[in-house]
């Protein structure tokens, strides 16, 4: 019972703030660099509840999103600043924790050791360059960045 007590609040409400912290690092990229939002959502799937341009999806612990209104502006700098700003978002939560809670790789005292460690996993798993039922990880958008030869700006 008790596995499945935090398989639960893990997946119902640690996963979408860590999807929400991933996605406010793209955002917070993206507006650094001059760009505008045009959707930040959490999970994936219909919409469930919106406000202007933030959406929560039915399966709201499914990732997330950001959108940009117009992608085509910014520098290839900017774009890897982008695509790396979940992940930075995500590592940068998860080191600072770590480093003020004494967390143990493995250890799960508490659902705070499960953040941290779901967000570190949440980093590895975004690098992987894969294409997915719904998009490209973020680290298969960097290897394309990577890989074009004429690049716009």
């Amino acid at each position: 019972m008790d596995f499945f007590i935090n398989f639960i609040v893990i997946a119902l409400f640690i996963f979408p703030f860590i999807a929400f912290i991933h996605e406010a690092g793209h955002a917070f990229f993206l507006k650094l660099s001059g760009g505008e939002v045009a959707e930040f959502s959490i999970g994936n799937g219909d919409v469930l509840w919106n406000y202007k341009r933030f959406y929560i999806r039915t399966a709201y612990f499914a990732g997330g999103r950001v959108v940009p209104k117009n992608i085509d502006v910014l520098s290839k700098f900017q774009r890897i600043l982008f695509y790396l700003g979940g992940v930075l978002f995500n590592f940068a939560s998860a080191l600072i924790l770590d480093l003020t809670t004494g967390y143990e790789l493995g250890i799960f005292r508490d659902y705070l050791d499960s953040f941290i460690f779901v967000s570190y996993l949440n980093v590895l798993v975004n690098l992987i360059p894969v294409s997915t039922i719904v998009g490209d990880s973020d680290g298969k958008k960097l290897l394309n960045l990577f890989l074009q030869k004429e690049f716009e700006h």
